[in-house]
């Protein structure tokens, strides 16, 4: 049977740009490539985040409900206010950003066009 997730893959347009956009403003770090399609990422929890350059413009790492993008992840941080205002700088384009009474909710759009969350419980 299943004992952990193992890695997360989503896709992107720019293999290069997103890499630099996530580990310069996310923090990730960049553990191997494999060509100009594949890249893995970690943090120092989770899952790997395994980047697929596509030229695919249809395809994205979230869904829609009722015309409403959701995030498929969402990550977790004791420093959503400092997230925020640091992706606010970068003109991340946020789609939320509020108390929902258990946790602070932030979901916001990578380089790619990725719709991504993060939650800080309270």
């Amino acid at each position: 049977m299943l004992t952990s997730l193992e890695h997360v893959q989503i896709p992107v347009r720019q293999l290069d740009r997103a890499i630099l956009w996530y580990t310069e403003n996310l923090g990730f770090q960049l553990s191997s490539r494999e060509g100009d399609r594949i890249a893995f990422l970690t943090l120092p929890g989770g899952p790997f985040l395994m980047l697929w350059q596509t030229e695919d413009d249809s395809t994205f790492a979230h869904y829609t409900v009722d015309g409403t993008d959701f995030p498929v992840l969402l990550y977790r941080t004791t420093r959503i206010h400092e997230l925020h205002e640091h992706l606010v700088t970068l003109n991340t384009r946020i789609q939320l950003y509020q108390d929902d009474g258990f946790a602070w909710v932030l979901k916001f759009y990578d380089s790619e066009g990725n719709l991504w969350g993060a939650l800080q419980y309270k």
